[in-house]
């Protein structure tokens, strides 16, 4: 009983992916690129922080405040990678709010 059960996982396997093989490696792919994009974002947005802490630092600057230009770049790249999702929810927002009604 136990192989006819197999058999029957093993054909409705291949049938599922004749079926829907397409869709099913396009997601796929979609969840690894969204991974990468975001690992190499992240990256970029840790260098250019360090890059802006070792520019204070080279210069004569503090740690402390080499730290504080570090933060500050940190969210100037952050704001510029997340800019277009703000605006989207800015525009939401002012679609569904309620509306003050005029006296």
């Amino acid at each position: 009983m136990g192989n006819k059960s197999t058999w029957l996982w093993v054909v409705a396997a291949i049938i599922g992916l004749a079926l829907f093989g397409d869709e099913v490696l396009g997601l796929l792919g979609a969840i690894i690129g969204l991974v990468i994009s975001i690992g190499i974002t992240g990256l970029l947005m840790i260098a250019i922080a360090l890059g802006a802490f070792a520019l204070v630092v080279m210069v004569g600057g503090s740690v402390a405040v080499g730290l504080m230009v570090a933060a500050v770049a940190l969210v100037a790249v952050l704001f510029s990678w997340l800019w277009p999702y703000l605006l989207l929810f800015g525009i939401i927002y002012l679609l569904v709010r309620k509306r003050p009604k005029a006296v």
